[in-house]
């Protein structure tokens, strides 16, 4: 016999009426229409749908609840927290993609034909040291061919005797994220150390 659960306190049951009235008249709520506006003008349309949203914060109004505290107005409640769950997605995708361009900007510093005008030759050594700690050795070997002597796919392919391309280049971008997660979630402090932030 399974645990009954226990009630509802009575204003998770206000906060559970307010979404079921929502849910039941979407047509006519604005609120489903103030997240599609929402998502095109954070041009997130296409990442998340309207419910991903208002699932979420569905979600952190009964944590809110249950935590203890009160949710005076749920529908005015709901509505800003969809916008703030909008605007924390945004910030997340906005870090990818300056994540995304400063280690591109690594990428490029210490290729062969410029990492003299930018960084000595230890300096390349400890970061090339890093990141061989943080991979594979294969995935090392295929950071090192395309990014220090810029080779091709197919000829990367060719010299480690690879089977396809697209995995190939698959494999290199989840070792990207890897070291873009490393070298920029650490508070920037190791690319002072590089002289690189």
């Amino acid at each position: 016999m399974q645990p009954r659960k226990p009630p509802k306190s009575p204003n998770r049951k206000q906060f559970d009426a307010a979404v079921n009235s929502i849910l039941n008249q979407r047509e006519k709520s604005g609120l489903f229409a103030f997240i599609e506006f929402r998502l095109k003008q954070f041009n997130l349309e296409h990442k998340f749908d309207i419910f991903d949203i208002f699932i979420e914060s569905y979600i952190r109004g009964v944590s809110k609840i249950e935590s203890g505290q009160h949710i005076e107005n749920p529908s005015a409640w709901l509505r800003t927290t969809c916008l703030n769950v909008i605007r924390e997605h945004f910030a997340k995708k906005g870090k990818h993609w300056k994540k995304e361009r400063e280690f591109s900007a690594i990428e490029y510093q210490i290729s062969s034909n410029d990492a003299s005008d930018y960084l000595s030759d230890q300096y390349v050594k400890e970061i090339l040291s890093d990141i061989r700690q943080l991979v594979s050795p294969l995935d090392f070997d295929i950071f090192v061919l395309r990014v220090m002597e810029e080779l091709s796919w197919i000829e990367i392919e060719e010299r480690l005797n690879l089977a396809s391309n697209t995995a190939l280049r698959k494999r290199y971008q989840r070792m990207r994220k890897v070291l873009r997660d490393y070298f920029f979630d650490i508070d920037n402090s190791m690319l002072e150390d590089y002289g690189l932030s």
